[in-house]
């Protein structure tokens, strides 16, 4: 018998659960249904519960799939993480302001997140929506055309937004957020991108942290990468997150990419607690010093 009613909220990412009580552990039956609901809708919402940063990190590693969910480890994998927060009133919080286009956490790195969650500590409605874009479906529908343009590809993969604001103009009016790091990084990665946890191909593009598809003349690249950009950001493909008090939001940070409309410092209070699983060596929140706005 299921432990959850759950609502499909796009045909193509996203599915509300009902039914979790975060004062109680879940049996092994119950985490099997979370961990099958997590791989099938790639987003999950859950409304309106209360629950502290440990629980927050006991979800996202069980989600993930860890064996050891011992209270002592999630305690000391929450503590690293105490101080991540988006929000555009906390000192020192993430991503304060601006606008983010489409990308998946550390998309740029050797070492993706793999699971993202953000919780409605402090949320004044209406604020700027979550909105997400499913990268396998995406796949599973690309065109003929485009499919045989970029099997057997592959893409670079920066930090940006600073090189890449010529592609804007879906993801809305302000300013967009320029995290300043430490050192300049880049990655390559396959276009049609096998997750490492479910098997299925992921379209592996993104506004805001794809440089450029291996093997295509610049301009060439850029023409193909935004007709990639118009199915994977197309209504079929994507949900949107009308944030209220105390949701909870876990997605799979390879399967769906994330992305914001303008938050704005002057605005109502949009503070969301953030974690991230499994950790890298050094978290990106750690190096970043402050965040510049790109016009």
């Amino acid at each position: 018998m299921s432990k959850f009613e759950v609502k499909k909220l796009s045909p193509a990412v996203g599915a509300e659960v009902l039914g979790l009580d975060p004062t109680k552990k879940l049996d092994e039956e119950g985490r099997r249904e979370l961990r099958a609901l997590f791989d099938e809708h790639a987003v999950l919402l859950f409304r309106g519960i209360e629950l502290d940063r440990p629980y927050q990190q006991y979800l996202a590693e069980l989600v993930k799939g860890e064996s050891d969910l011992s209270e002592e480890r999630i305690a000391a994998n929450a503590a690293i993480q105490s101080r991540f927060y988006i929000s555009n009133k906390m000192e020192g919080a993430a991503a304060p302001f601006g606008v983010l286009m489409f990308h998946s956490d550390g998309m740029w790195s050797e070492y993706p997140f793999e699971v993202l969650s953000l919780y409605g500590e402090e949320v004044e409605p209406p604020v700027p929506p979550t909105l997400f874009a499913s990268t396998t479906h995406a796949w599973d529908t690309l065109p003929d055309d485009l499919r045989g343009k970029v099997e057997g590809r592959s893409a670079v993969q920066v930090p940006g937004p600073e090189n890449f604001a010529h592609r804007r103009a879906s993801a809305g009016d302000g300013p967009l957020v320029q995290p300043k790091r430490a050192k300049a990084y880049s990655v390559t990665t396959p276009v049609a991108y096998r997750h490492p946890r479910t098997g299925r191909t992921m379209l592996f593009v993104s506004q805001q942290m794809t440089s450029h598809i291996v093997g295509f003349p610049p301009q060439e690249s850029e023409q193909l990468l935004e007709a990639l950009f118009a199915h994977l950001y197309s209504a079929e493909n994507t949900w949107r997150h009308e944030w209220l008090q105390s949701d909870l939001l876990m997605w799979d940070n390879l399967a769906a990419q994330h992305a914001r409309p303008d938050v704005r410092l002057d605005a109502s209070t949009r503070t969301l607690r953030k974690v991230g699983w499994p950790l890298p060596p050094v978290p990106a929140e750690q190096e970043v010093q402050e965040y510049q706005r790109i016009a």
